[in-house]
């Protein structure tokens, strides 16, 4: 662990309620905001790989880009509602 995030972390042992409070609706707005960037990344046509169940490797292509999820089509035919974080252009990654 870094030492800015251990100085984050002794500040957060140190807080009230309300305090605490702040800090988790700032961390759940940066995540959405990830979130829109990672779904936003992504344009119609992209051919895109990620995890489906039982962790099996999907290629897709993204049919739209909605605010936090894509919409991608399976080479089976399978419309999947994904998350831009967990799609990747490189099947290596996924």
């Amino acid at each position: 662990m870094n030492k800015k995030l251990q100085k984050i972390l002794e500040d957060i042992y140190k807080m009230d309620s309300a305090d605490i409070q702040s800090i988790v609706d700032a961390v759940k707005l940066r995540r959405n905001q990830l979130h829109l960037q990672d779904a936003q990344s992504f344009r119609v046509g992209d051919t895109v790989f990620f995890r489906g169940r039982r962790n099996t490797l999907c290629e897709a292509k993204v049919e739209k880009i909605k605010i936090k999820y894509v919409l991608v089509r399976t080479l089976d035919g399978t419309r999947w509602n994904v998350p831009g974080s967990h799609l990747s252009t490189e099947a290596v990654n996924a």
